[in-house]
């Protein structure tokens, strides 16, 4: 039992040490919850912050990757068009992880550009009026992903499985299946265990315990 505690204290330390020293953009918001006290307007002791994981252990935040933190930096943009689309928040996070580690300023090899890596014509299609450099504008960016997202779910809406069709033709235009699987396989089981994981950090990131 003691160890026990003893490990939580370290916790508690090394959490205290990542919110000094980590820019303030890329703390998750379980982290501000922990140790932020609201009621009295200030920062609790490391002392407060290890009685609290003693009584509610299941509040130890989990290790956050930079890619992982930058790309809930852009949650407001995830969930409001998320609501809009009718897309779960966590596969949008899935596909950003997946498309460009939450670097909106990426590149692809054939014109995909931004968060989601969306090309020109693609959106174009989607009604967009603007020019590639429009489309690194990341609220830009991720609304017209989501969009895209939504049309090959409704093209595919017949189907069970309608949002792994969805995600193979994210990737591909058109989904290709051989021998039961799709051609880009790799890239749905790839964005299938992304969003397993952001279905965690999502709703940490609200301060959903």
């Amino acid at each position: 039992m003691k160890k026990k505690w003893i490990w939580i204290g370290t916790i508690a330390g090394g959490i205290a040490l990542f919110l000094r020293s980590r820019p303030r953009a890329y703390i998750p918001q379980e982290l501000r919850n922990l140790f932020w006290d609201e009621t009295n307007k200030r920062w609790r002791t490391d002392e407060e912050v290890r009685q609290i994981l003693q009584q509610h252990p299941e509040r130890v935040p989990i290790t956050i990757l930079t890619s992982e933190a930058k790309v809930l930096s852009y949650l407001q943009e995830i969930e409001s068009n998320a609501e809009r689309y009718r897309i779960d928040p966590a596969l949008i996070a899935a596909i950003i992880s997946k498309e460009s580690s939450g670097d909106y300023t990426a590149l692809g090899t054939i014109g995909e550009v931004g968060l989601m890596q969306i090309r020109l014509s693609t959106a174009r299609f989607l009604g967009y009026g603007g020019d590639s450099t429009g489309l690194y504008n990341p609220s830009t960016n991720v609304r017209y992903g989501t969009m895209y997202l939504r049309w090959q779910a409704d093209k595919y809406s017949g189907r069970a499985d309608v949002m792994q069709f969805a995600i193979a033709g994210y990737n591909a235009g058109t989904p290709e299946i051989k021998r039961g699987k799709f051609r880009n396989q790799d890239y749905v089981d790839s964005v299938n265990l992304r969003w397993e994981r952001f279905s965690l950090l999502v709703s940490r990131a609200r301060g959903i315990y």
